[in-house]
């Protein structure tokens, strides 16, 4: 079995990808292993009916995972739901973990309830990576705001040096970076209210819902910060983007510089695709047939030490025509599986690219354009709408705009399950396109 992902296998004991949403990612070096992180979502129809209280993923490779059940004590979660008068939260959302100063501290979401922007993200923490997670206080918290201001909501750490920041927000007033304390992971002020500095944020008439699910990484061979957030609705629309800055607090900024805070959204790297596939890894029966994925995003970058590759985690939704009901109040699709995919991640003049297929192990040694000529599969990743993108057929030699600097390897077929030639990059007009070579 080629990586972790199978689709049409709704049990999560034998198909640990299963019902993973807005998943984070965490190298251990205690245990020398690899957890994710990921939303409260049971399905017992599926395998997941575990109680509340974040769930994780555990890994030796990145590759093959195994469920683990859910982290929190019971004292942890029944603090976290606790909304006074008003219902309890039904689920945590979002969380974030890393290993620091001896232990793991998790930053997660309770709020009020779907779709308000009154939230809280709590710091929990633990001797182990499984588990028991115990409280240790709310670290932002939005109740009692109304929606022009952030929502406490999708937590991402990151670190200036010994400087820690606390990375949040969700619609709403945007995307907000706020400085912690790095000895204990809560406010520097000692301020839970506190709101920080805006670093993303929809213009004043959005083409689409965003952003949300933002992350943000320094990465030492560019010397830059890389902002990655969502946009769109969790269907057809959803997708992943980045802006950059040479500052941990911005300004973060597009490839025409335009900033992300009102007037852009950022560069698209993914959004909802569909390769010609004519053996998807996938369980047979059913009623399922392929139709492509749909809604990639709320992810996070990751860098792994141990190969030294940089990735790109996130949910994804499958496409068939089985999982999609149509929502008649808002008059689009709705895809009710998720799974967790892991894609590798590259830099071309200083600007992320991902690739176009799930990671099964490659090494990414590079491919030479005259090794692979003739037919290609090409997505181009355009703006031109937010439907799903479907590959095209094109002839592909060294003065093709899709071979502009790009990032050729060696990969495994998802959609065929073959080897072949995959390349992502960016075309002359500064648009991200995948495409795997066609091998007859």
């Amino acid at each position: 079995m080629k990586g972790i992902l199978k689709l049409n296998q709704c049990d999560v004991t034998v198909n640990p990808a299963l019902g993973s949403h807005d998943p984070s990612m965490m190298w251990d070096p205690v245990t020398e292993m690899y957890y994710s992180y990921s939303t409260d979502v049971y399905m017992p129809e599926m395998g997941l009916s575990d109680k509340i209280g974040i769930p994780v993923r555990s890994s030796r490779d990145l590759i093959h995972f195994q469920y683990e059940g859910t982290v929190l004590s019971q004292e942890a979660s029944d603090e976290g739901r606790d909304n006074g008068k008003f219902p309890p939260t039904v689920n945590f959302w979002a969380p974030y973990v890393e290993y620091v100063q001896g232990e793991y501290r998790m930053y997660y979401s309770a709020t009020k309830a779907f779709g308000s922007s009154e939230s809280r993200i709590w710091l929990a923490v633990a001797k182990q990576p499984t588990g028991p997670f115990e409280n240790r206080g709310i670290v932002m918290d939005t109740w009692g705001t109304d929606d022009t201001l952030p929502n406490a909501i999708d937590a991402h750490i990151i670190w200036d040096g010994s400087r820690c920041y606390l990375v949040y927000g969700s619609f709403f007033g945007g995307i907000y970076i706020k400085e912690l304390d790095g000895s204990t992971g809560m406010p520097l002020d000692g301020d839970s209210k506190t709101l920080g500095i805006c670093i993303s944020r929809k213009s004043k008439d959005p083409v689409i819902d965003g952003p949300e699910g933002a992350a943000v990484i320094y990465v030492p061979e560019t010397d830059y910060f890389y902002l990655f957030q969502s946009y769109g609705w969790l269907g057809d629309t959803y997708d992943i983007r980045v802006g950059r800055s040479k500052e941990v607090t911005g300004p973060y900024l597009d490839m025409q510089g335009r900033s992300l805070v009102e007037e852009a959204m950022g560069v698209k790297l993914a959004n909802s695709y569909r390769f010609h596939g004519t053996k998807p890894h996938a369980a047979e029966g059913h009623g399922w047939s392929w139709d492509g994925f749909r809604g990639p995003g709320h992810g996070v970058p990751f860098y792994d030490p141990k190969t030294g590759q940089y990735f790109f985690v996130h949910h994804v939704r499958d496409g068939a025509a089985i999982n999609c009901h149509y929502d008649e109040k808002e008059k689009r699709n709705s895809y009710g599986v998720h799974y967790l995919m892991i894609r590798p991640m590259f830099f071309i003049k200083d600007w992320p690219v991902l690739g176009p297929e799930p990671y099964t192990g490659e090494t990414f040694e590079p491919v030479s354009p005259k090794e692979v000529k003739g037919s290609w599969e090409i997505l181009t990743l355009d703006e031109e709408s937010n439907d799903i993108k479907i590959s095209g057929e094109y002839l592909l030699d060294s003065e093709s705009k899709y071979l502009n600097d790009g990032k050729l390897y060696t990969c495994w077929d998802f959609e065929n399950e073959k080897t072949t030639v995959a390349v992502t990059g960016f075309d002359n007009s500064g648009i991200a396109y995948w495409g795997k070579f066609m091998y007859s």
